[in-house]
């Protein structure tokens, strides 16, 4: 995957913008038809062309440095650096039933909603499946847009400290943790989980909530966010660091 990106951003020296967006669209539409011949699924064609600006974009710019140092207390979302995506997380579980949600919102620097999900999930072992699957489903749709710069956030540490160490891989969960690692690891030229405060995380929440809702097996996709976690969304690009 390395490999195929530095060989890319080589021939787009040579090309105009013009071109690499047309050899990037063909590219795209050969990948997408694959995806529905071998899983019987078509993507809208919103996201499709919300991956190539993406791809583009990413192979055009340079990326600004990720800070390893905070100095600042976070209390509400910050935006990603220029040239990367960030990915936030959550999941709702209902343990009497044994059953609850996903959501994931992905947004660029400027803030922006580039794709949101939600779902249901029954037969659930416990709160920490149900982090698992929500982090695996936001991490598996962005590998399908094509991001190569991701940031993970999310509210629960254990999430974190799965895909630093093997110590859960041996639980009940190590399948969805060795499946997030290897998606991780093979997909992403660069990527960074974050731990964050729930107040960081509200608009993933609300999708979570609207997850158990749903019927299991429809997995809701959309560049466009319901009203309700619109809201919030406008409301953590107000919220500075303090």
């Amino acid at each position: 995957m390395k490999r195929y990106i530095h060989g890319r951003r080589i021939v787009m020296e040579h090309e105009d913008r013009k071109e690499s967006i047309v050899h990037y669209t063909l590219w795209f539409i050969w990948s997408k038809r694959n995806f529905v011949r071998e899983e019987g699924r078509r993507r809208p064609a919103e996201i499709v062309a919300r991956a190539i600006k993406i791809y583009v974009g990413e192979m055009g710019d340079p990326p600004q440095t990720l800070q390893k140092a905070h100095v600042q207390r976070v209390v509400s979302w910050p935006r990603p650096p220029e040239g990367h995506l960030k990915l936030n997380c959550d999941a709702s579980f209902i343990p009497e039933k044994k059953c609850g949600g996903w959501g994931f919102l992905i947004r660029d620097s400027d803030g922006d909603v580039v794709l949101s999900g939600w779902g249901r999930v029954n037969h659930l072992l416990n709160a920490f499946q149900a982090e698992a699957i929500a982090c695996l489903q936001g991490v598996q749709a962005a590998c399908n847009l094509g991001i190569g710069r991701l940031i993970l956030e999310t509210d629960a540490l254990k999430v974190k400290q799965a895909l630093s160490t093997e110590e859960i891989d041996l639980s009940a969960t190590g399948g969805l943790v060795e499946e997030l690692k290897f998606i991780v690891s093979t997909s992403f030229v660069s990527f960074e989980c974050v731990h964050v405060p729930r107040t960081c995380n509200k608009a993933a929440h609300v999708l979570a909530a609207a997850g158990v809702g749903s019927v299991e097996g429809e997995e809701h996709l959309s560049c466009n966010t319901p009203d309700c976690v619109n809201v919030i969304v406008v409301d953590d690009l107000s919220t500075r660091v303090q």
